[in-house]
């Protein structure tokens, strides 16, 4: 008999650490034959203030790491650790920074059809790897299309302001739980990691689920 294993992610989808620590969920998820994964994405924006056309990568990234040298360090560690874990972000593509909450409303109608971490995996890729502006309402409809969760009401549910109390109260539910950043996967209500954590300490859990069913 299979495990029920419930795991909800906080998630940003402009954090490249949110992308790896979901290819080692995954790596740990492949790895482990006895569990039901439900994977439950829920929305953190890491640039809340982000004016919704988004800003000019150059200057976002001097403006929050102090300079392009801070910048430019930080992206290289976080590339190398991208390649150990066969992602090659292509950042020097990305000209800007989006505004993320209309991704996270995408995110919201693939739950209802079970698409969110085909879907979100679509979202980084077209950003990180492709530099695709995903603030661009046009680019989440072709998303959406990709993944046959398009409908008439689509292009106006992104742009309206529907679900948008909904969103944000989770967000902010996420800040009361002592959620400051992301990744963060809370397992089973019970387990809870913060960050691109190793799939090792992914397979502990789930074993130790495993042996108290």
């Amino acid at each position: 008999m299979k495990t029920n294993i419930t795991i909800d992610i906080y998630s940003d989808t402009t954090c490249p650490w949110c992308y790896i620590g979901l290819k080692k969920l995954k790596d740990a998820i492949n790895e482990f034959s006895n569990g039901d994964f439900k994977l439950i994405w829920r929305p953190f924006q890491l640039n809340p203030d982000m004016p919704l056309e988004g800003m000019e990568r150059k200057k976002y990234l001097e403006l929050k790491f102090g300079g392009k040298e801070n910048a430019k360090n930080t992206y290289e560690s976080i590339y190398q650790t991208g390649v150990i874990n066969n992602i090659y972000f292509q950042f020097e593509k990305i000209l800007v920074t989006p505004n993320s909450f209309a991704s996270h409303k995408l995110l919201a109608l693939a739950h209802n059809s079970n698409k969110q971490t085909e879907v979100v995996e679509s979202l980084f890729y077209n950003y990180f790897i492709e530099g695709i502006n995903i603030g661009n309402i046009k680019e989440l409809i072709r998303i959406a299309k990709q993944h046959y969760i398009f409908t008439k009401d689509t292009s106006q549910y992104l742009k309206s302001h529907e679900d948008i109390d909904n969103l944000l109260a989770e967000e902010t539910h996420a800040r009361e739980l002592g959620v400051k950043g992301v990744p963060c996967f809370i397992i089973n209500k019970e387990f809870v990691l913060f960050g691109a954590q190793d799939s090792k300490i992914f397979l502990d859990i789930f074993n130790s689920i495993a042996n108290e069913h």
